[in-house]
């Protein structure tokens, strides 16, 4: 598999040419409101950040239906598109990182990032309810980062077998509810603020995330206009495309839909 589909609207591609980046929402705002809790956190899928995509190249009526309304667009990625950026640990000096997320967002008000190694998951379907509400107690590290024992990388990675038509992978990133300045100053003092601060649903600095995509991604952008694309549309589409990806290629929809 060399990429992956996302549905979208006409409006959303458009902020995606311009900024060159993907946002990623918390899991507030997913299709499944029950992400959002845990067995043990109410609202614990807050601090967990998602881009959703599809491994499947065949057009999807109902994905059609969902994310675009029968008149938005399909866009085509390579997998992995962000730009990577490397800079030492400032919580373990002489180790360095090499990370989707730069330097400078890690300076965040309550706001730090948990740092796995994958940022890419296919997500597993299932009606296992231990797995879809999983319990994130537990003293846990991941590349060197202590989650205070919640380890909030069981969340985003599990839906119910219902969705299973999506086929779905998802960007994901983890955020704690804390500052890289706690966490340097009195970093079990920090710990325990974090793990308070998700029992209380305390929100974090942003409820969105944007990832850079590297700019030899966009030559390998593909956008499929839905079967009810109007006229209109393809106007300002292919404005877009002139305007911010020139080797950006557009195709037509083969479904035809009253």
């Amino acid at each position: 598999m060399d990429y992956l589909y996302q549905y979208t609207s006409l409006s959303a591609l458009a902020q995606i040419v311009k900024t060159r980046s993907i946002r990623l929402n918390s899991l507030k705002y997913v299709d499944d409101p029950n992400e959002l809790a845990s067995a043990d956190f109410r609202r614990a899928g807050k601090y967990c950040f998602v881009s959703s995509w599809t491994s499947e190249k065949e057009e999807s009526i109902p994905m059609w239906n969902m994310y675009s309304k029968m008149d938005g667009v399909r866009i085509r990625l390579p997998l992995n598109p962000f730009e990577q950026y490397t800079w030492e640990d400032p919580r373990q000096k002489g180790r360095f990182v090499t990370s989707c997320i730069p330097e400078e967002d890690l300076y965040q008000e309550n706001m730090f990032p948990v740092m796995e190694e994958e940022l890419l998951h296919k997500v597993n379907y299932t009606d296992d309810e231990r797995l879809l509400y999983p319990s994130l107690r537990r003293q846990v590290q991941h590349s060197g980062e202590d989650c205070a024992g919640i380890e909030l990388t069981r969340l985003g990675k599990n839906k119910n077998s219902a969705w299973e038509f999506q086929k779905e992978w998802r960007y994901l990133l983890y955020f704690m509810p804390v500052s890289l300045e706690e966490l340097l100053k009195d970093p079990e003092q920090a710990k325990r603020k974090m793990a308070d601060n998700i029992r209380n649903s305390i929100s974090l600095a942003r409820e969105d995330y944007f990832l850079k995509i590297r700019e030899e991604c966009f030559d390998e952008l593909e956008i499929l206009c839905a079967p009810k694309f109007s006229q209109g549309d393809r106007i300002l589409l292919e404005c877009l495309v002139n305007t911010y990806c020139q080797d950006a290629v557009i195709m037509d929809s083969r479904l035809r839909i009253r």
